[in-house]
């Protein structure tokens, strides 16, 4: 793995969704989306050609990476979104 780190954008993940439903126009449901997504990943992984690379600890980083990304966005929402509406009672009166 490197340690350059990656980068995501809107405009990457947007020529992904696109490249995607060229393939299956069936990906704009975003849960077909993820599963090709992922199995890509491990296709990917799977044709990987590295004799002193353990495939099987490389999964299980991947998956901890994705993880890990999963619980940073989720944190991020829950930072930016306003707070919940509040129940008000009372009588107005013009």
């Amino acid at each position: 793995m490197s340690d350059d780190g990656i980068q995501l954008s809107p405009q990457l993940m947007s020529e992904l969704r696109a490249a995607l439903e060229k393939q299956d126009p069936r990906t704009s449901d975003d849960m077909l989306a993820i599963q090709y997504l992922v199995a890509a990943a491990g296709m990917m992984l799977s044709d990987y050609n590295n004799p002193q690379m353990n495939k099987l600890e490389a999964l299980g980083e991947i998956s901890g990476f994705m993880k890990h990304v999963f619980d940073y966005m989720e944190r991020e929402k829950m930072t930016q979104a306003p707070p919940p509406a509040q129940d008000a009672f009372g009588v107005w009166k013009p």
